[in-house]
């Protein structure tokens, strides 16, 4: 065979094994059939095979969800705590409310900012949001009724964030004082402590919406509080206690105006209520760890469970959101699972105690059992309450709807004294609020500037 013959027949047999493999390439690929049982065991044929009896069934096992519920109301007047929810109020006649009209605001000459000073973040950022939109539906509702009645000023909300940081909500009224803003709504009893003396030297109304500490229950001041002072709120807790058979209260605590008036006035009506208050162990709320005083309060509790019996001795804890740790690290300690923990108002309607790790502990320990004040149910609470839920997908805490009648009262205010001007509108705002009903309610304050009385919600972590 010449060279010419055998590269010829070389190239033949290249192509034929290229074409063989191009051939092959393109055929359909099947998919290779899963490992049964049986090997004689012929293809399914439809889509969703039925499992054989080895198969090997997954069960996805659901976290448990965690709510906030009414469980009852303390009724300040019969000194009682009763079940299920407060009955709706309607305002007397001559009463002024909050006026929903179907107007679309327009501009006017004049407009009056409102700062709106409240801890969007940190640890009470989940009730400042809510504070914050009350508010903001307050704007909305009173440029409605000023444009309506053709009035010569418009109000604007503007909202700063405090991250309940005393120092940093002076630092927020500061710079919107510095823009011309003498109006403010605030929050917690450590803000309001801190602000005050800048407000009242510059005669800027400050309005809470939360604070409760007695010692700031200062006549004259141009400071306005619209729930009342907790000398109201420890009554009860107090017979919230007494109901239960309490003998012995072990206390934790932060260390603030706020915590230490709830303290002092738990042992200034201990002994008529029928139980000891033992002083466990105060903390700094700006701490990420609470160990060292979990571990003071489990060695007082055991102590009182020596000397009373666990079903007679309780914890009170009167916290915010930081609550979250101290219950996950008393969650250790076996005695402190055994009694029945409380709270105040500072912690009742948290979003961060319920998560699982916290909530868990705290339904443990019967639900941590806490008051909160109670916003009158009304057509006006109806309409805070539907506007939060739908844009936020959250029941409002009872201080939302504080937030929301504060905007109304400075607006009536204005109105009433014919000028914006704060000296005037610090005259006026007692009588205007003797007067009102809004969404939490009447709102008549005391000499101290303080929401004269209430009646309290009790509230509990549950199971959803």
């Amino acid at each position: 065979m010449n060279k010419t013959v055998g590269i010829g027949i070389a190239l033949v047999i290249i192509v034929a094994v290229v074409a063989a493999l191009l051939f092959l390439s393109t055929q359909p690929q099947q998919t290779p059939t899963p490992t049964r049982t049986s090997p004689t065991q012929p293809p399914a044929t439809t889509s969703t095979p039925t499992p054989s009896a080895t198969t090997t069934q997954t069960t996805t096992t659901v976290a448990p969800t965690y709510k906030w519920q009414l469980i009852g109301m303390y009724i300040a007047a019969e000194d009682k705590v009763v079940k299920g929810q407060p009955p709706v109020q309607q305002p007397q006649p001559d009463y002024l409310t909050p006026v929903i009209v179907d107007v679309k605001p327009t501009e006017a000459p004049t407009v009056v900012e409102i700062g709106v000073l409240q801890p969007l973040s940190g640890r009470l950022a989940s009730l400042g949001q809510l504070a914050a939109a009350a508010a903001t539906l307050a704007e909305q509702d009173v440029n409605a009724y000023l444009t309506k009645i053709n009035a010569t000023f418009r109000i604007r909300v503007v909202t700063a964030d405090t991250a309940a940081d005393p120092t940093k909500a002076l630092d927020q009224m500061k710079a919107l004082h510095s823009r011309g803003v003498k109006f403010y709504i605030v929050r917690t009893s450590g803000e309001v402590r801190t602000m005050k003396p800048y407000a009242d030297e510059n005669k800027l109304i400050v309005i809470s919406v939360s604070s409760t500490a007695p010692a700031l229950a200062i006549p004259g001041d141009y400071v306005f509080r619209l729930p009342p002072d907790d000398t109201k709120q420890v009554k009860a807790i107090s017979k919230i206690l007494q109901d239960a058979g309490v003998k012995a209260v072990v206390v934790i605590w932060r260390n603030d105006d706020w915590g230490n008036g709830l303290v002092k006035g738990l042992e200034a009506v201990a002994q008529s209520r029928g139980f000891e208050v033992i002083r466990a162990a105060t903390y700094d709320p700006q701490k990420g760890e609470f160990s060292t005083e979990v571990s003071v309060l489990a060695q007082k509790v055991r102590e009182a469970i020596a000397k009373y019996g666990a079903d007679k001795v309780a914890v009170a804890a009167f916290g915010f959101a930081e609550l979250q740790t101290i219950f996950i690290t008393a969650a250790k300690y076996e005695e402190l699972k055994q009694v029945k923990w409380y709270g105040a108002d500072g912690s009742t309607g948290l979003s961060e105690l319920l998560v699982p790790d916290a909530a868990q502990f705290a339904v443990q320990v019967g639900g941590f059992v806490s008051p909160k004040f109670a916003p009158a149910r009304s057509p006006y609470y109806d309409r805070v309450r539907d506007y939060i839920l739908k844009n936020y997908n959250r029941e409002p805490d009872s201080y939302a709807y504080n937030a929301y009648d504060a905007v109304w009262l400075i607006a009536y205010s204005i109105l009433q004294a014919g000028t914006a001007d704060s000296q005037k509108i610090h005259d006026t705002l007692p009588t205007v609020a003797a007067k009102y009903f809004g969404a939490s309610g009447y709102t008549k304050l005391n000499e101290a500037g303080d929401r004269e009385s209430a009646d309290y919600e009790i509230w509990a972590i549950v199971k959803s």
